[in-house]
């Protein structure tokens, strides 16, 4: 069974042209139009309902985690990545924040901060860090 209204796919909400997808989606989703079905896409690209779908999950997972990437850096989000930080490497971790917040400015998106805080650790912290994210779904 299907998700999609009418078998009728659309993009996902807030794709942009620009937004960074594996081919394989892109390849799916340069034949949605808002009047293709699922069938006619699978069966243009000789591929099978499912792999349609699941490109097009793909897709809306990218685009997520691509909106959530540059959203402005809050209050809650500030202090959301400051407690991930802080779990990983302690208390130093509050000063690497505001060494990045200094760095980026005010008005930063995510990505400048968390682009800031990462040439600061070493490989075992920021895979700890990208995990800690990830479970407070920012990463």
């Amino acid at each position: 069974m299907t998700r999609w209204t009418h078998d009728i796919p659309r993009w996902p909400s807030g794709l942009r042209d620009e937004t960074s997808l594996p081919y394989a989606a892109w390849r799916v989703l340069d034949l949605v139009d808002g009047k293709r079905t699922l069938a006619q896409i699978a069966s243009q690209l000789e591929l099978s309902q499912e792999d349609v779908e699941r490109a097009l999950e793909q897709a809306q997972s990218w685009t997520s985690r691509a909106l959530r990437r540059e959203q402005p850096v809050t209050e809650a989000v500030l202090g959301n990545v400051t407690q991930a930080l802080v779990s990983v490497v302690g208390p130093i971790g509050e000063f690497l924040i505001d060494d990045a917040l200094e760095q980026v400015g005010e008005g930063a998106t995510l990505s400048a901060l968390l682009g800031a805080v990462a040439p600061e650790l070493d490989e075992t912290h920021l895979h700890q860090f990208v995990r800690q994210l990830r479970a407070r779904r920012l990463a």
